[in-house]
């Protein structure tokens, strides 16, 4: 894979992590931003980048590592911001988002809340890069159907 290709999947993904952990502080929105995080940010991000013309699917394992790659950006950054606004409303306005996660934030200790972004990231990799195989598949039977219709 290219070095531009991955540049531009991790600038797209942490762009789509820090959109969604913005949405996630609202209180019924937070639910529907994780799970499309967790299952549509490599769709996404991969259909920005063919629309634009910078990526093209090639074979299996660069949809998969490329989903792959979208997914673990995309949450870091998701879980970075979500942290942070997290803690300023506790902070400005005495509600918690996530009275779960602001505890483990203020009372224990860093290394702690790292392991678990991590472990979260891992786990929203491997989902991005089973939606990002699914991606390759559903592009290549329309380009199959585009290129039998106009032949």
């Amino acid at each position: 894979m290219n070095r531009a290709i991955i540049k531009s999947l991790i600038i797209c993904s942490l762009i789509l992590g820090l959109i969604l952990g913005i949405l996630s502080v609202i209180p019924y929105l937070g639910v529907i931003s994780f799970l499309a995080l967790m299952l549509f940010s490599a769709p996404l991000v991969m259909l920005y980048l063919i629309m634009d013309g910078k990526l093209d699917l090639t074979n299996i394992q660069n949809s998969i590592i490329q989903g792959a790659i979208t997914g673990f950006f995309a949450n870091i950054m998701f879980c970075s911001v979500f942290a942070i606004l997290s803690v300023l409303i506790l902070v400005g306005f005495n509600y918690s988002v996530n009275l779960i996660l602001v505890s483990m934030i203020k009372n224990s200790a860093l290394w702690l809340f790292v392991l678990m972004v991590l472990f979260i990231s891992v786990l929203t990799a491997v989902t991005n890069a089973f939606t990002g195989f699914i991606t390759y598949y559903i592009i290549n039977v329309i380009r199959d159907i585009y290129e039998k219709k106009h032949k």
